[in-house]
């Protein structure tokens, strides 16, 4: 069976979980810069705990948007194919194969007859974006070091091949934006490979930016030792001997 993936109550849920959480996180922030009494009791509890719900709360609330943007990305897709966009999933047993014919009143669409997904497009220009982004980065570290590139070579590679991977991303997400070679994961009758929808690729395009500007971060503060280690070797010689103490 070909479950449905969401419906109309499950937008409608996420969205308002999604709001609720990120106003009571606000209202943590908020309530946190006020001046409280922690030499009392029920104060320092109530300070611990908004601490630990803006540690937790930022969490739940992202999770909620992401799958609110999901729900309405996924119901868009079956109003695109011609699907009556269900308000409750149980109507119809959870089964996108009654959906599908129960949705009498409107004209399924097959693959020959979709445009090119601007999903697609979208995850595509995002990715050469970054990618761009990166080898403006590289040029900026070739040109900061060039003092010593006999030492920080390998590290300036290392910037080039991110900035390529970035560059294959975009060109794996624009060659999904074709329906005759791609699907919709909705279009579960067409034995075509199944294309990353919006919501996952930028949930994938988010992790592998933060693994980005974490290795470009430490790139950096390496070649910044280096160079400070050829510059001042004594000092770094005895800051180091400081840390085998401490």
């Amino acid at each position: 069976m070909n479950k449905i993936k969401y419906d109309k109550c499950d937008k409608k849920l996420y969205r308002n979980l999604a709001v609720v959480t990120t106003i009571i996180f606000a209202v943590c922030i908020f309530a946190l810069n006020l001046d409280l009494d922690v030499d009392n009791l029920s104060s320092a509890f109530y300070a611990s705990l908004m601490i630990v719900a803006t540690l937790f709360l930022p969490i739940i609330s992202i999770a909620m948007w992401i799958m609110y943007f999901d729900s309405y990305a996924y119901l868009k897709r079956l109003e695109k194919y011609g699907y009556e966009v269900p308000i409750k999933k149980r109507d119809y047993h959870n089964d996108l194969d009654e959906l599908h014919e129960k949705s009498t009143s409107k004209q399924h669409k097959n693959p020959e007859n979709l445009e090119e997904s601007k999903e697609s497009k979208a995850l595509a220009y995002v990715s050469w974006v970054v990618a761009l982004c990166m080898v403006g980065y590289t040029i900026f570290y070739f040109v900061r070091f060039s003092h010593m590139l006999e030492n920080v070579a390998f590290l300036g590679f290392v910037c080039i091949f991110i900035a390529i991977c970035w560059v294959l991303l975009g060109n794996y997400f624009y060659k999904q934006r074709k329906p005759e070679k791609y699907r919709d994961d909705v279009d579960y009758k067409s034995k075509l490979k199944v294309r990353k929808n919006l919501v996952e690729g930028l949930v994938t395009i988010v992790i592998l930016l933060a693994v980005t500007i974490f290795g470009a971060a430490n790139i950096y503060t390496m070649s910044k030792y280096v160079e400070r280690s050829k510059e001042n070797p004594e000092e770094v010689v005895h800051v180091d001997e400081q840390k085998k103490y401490i």
